[in-house]
């Protein structure tokens, strides 16, 4: 076995060692997908109808649920790059700068990579009806 000095010796390192782990190992924070209301407003004319424009941060590696809208959605790239994929159709890569439209009830979702992206998005959106509606 250890004779007492082999004992004692080892005792600083592994106090050392477990100090260098306890520091090594710090909580990250969670990222989430924020989405700030910009513009919620009727359309004039037209009863049944409103615009709601939201800017959305999507963190990187993140996959937002499969969803659809009651209304047309645009959406503008102002940071990053997203991948919109749509059922049955090629996913689409949007960069910084590019627009992308996506149909009233179209199920769909964004893939973010590396860098994450944040989007204006803009909908003709039926009044009374939720923004979103998550599928499974």
């Amino acid at each position: 076995m250890f004779s007492g000095n082999a004992r004692h010796a080892m005792k600083p390192s592994m106090i050392c060692l477990y100090w260098l782990l306890c520091a090594g190992v710090q909580a990250q924070p969670e990222l989430v997908t924020t989405s700030d209301a910009l513009l919620r407003q009727s359309v004039e004319g037209v009863p049944t109808k409103e615009v709601i424009v939201n800017k959305v941060s999507i963190p990187p590696y993140t996959e937002l649920p499969w969803h659809w809208h009651h209304g047309e959605e645009i959406f503008y790239v102002i940071e990053g790059e997203v991948t919109l994929a749509q059922r049955g159709k090629p996913d689409l890569l949007s960069r910084v700068g590019e627009v992308n439209t996506i149909a009233p009830g179209v199920i769909h979702t964004g893939r973010t990579g590396e860098e994450g992206a944040t989007l204006v998005i803009f909908r003709a959106h039926d009044k009374g009806q939720p923004e979103r509606v998550v599928v499974d």
